[in-house]
């Protein structure tokens, strides 16, 4: 019988805090998005959060979301900080962000002001930030 490896970490649950949206006007497949994205997280013996601040808006003022939230993960063990690691810190990211891409393009194709689809996005700096922005609370 083959061995079952189980992963670290799992995503656990996720929360969307606070979700924010303008729209002035319909948004055109030609109008470009600058998208902000700031990570920080908290550690908790076997229990990460992260949390996650977006922000897309056009250059002409006619869209601005706003979202933050908070995605638990679990760890199989609790593992120090010092253990957490590039592979976590990269990989919570983009496993949360299909969550986020999927929440702004159903609540935009349902405003009336045409579907707004995050593009996939190259998260390895994020992960980088996150690192940097992780508070680890004992117990």
């Amino acid at each position: 019988m083959e061995e079952v490896y189980k992963s670290d970490f799992r995503l656990d649950n996720y929360l969307i805090k606070e979700s924010s949206l303008k729209i002035k006007g319909e948004i055109g497949k030609d109008n470009t998005l600058s998208i902000s994205i700031n990570p920080s997280g908290i550690k908790r013996k076997d229990k990460f959060t992260l949390t996650i601040e977006l922000e897309v808006k056009d250059k002409e003022g006619l869209f601005h979301a706003k979202l933050i939230i908070d995605a638990y993960f679990l760890f199989r063990e609790s593992i120090p900080m010092e253990r957490l690691g590039a592979f976590f810190t990269m990989n919570a990211p983009a496993i949360i962000f299909p969550y986020i891409r999927g929440y702004i393009s159903m609540l935009t194709s349902l405003s009336g002001c045409g579907t707004v689809l995050l593009p996939t996005l190259n998260l390895t700096d994020l992960g980088k930030e996150l690192a940097q922005n992780i508070k680890e609370v004992k117990e």
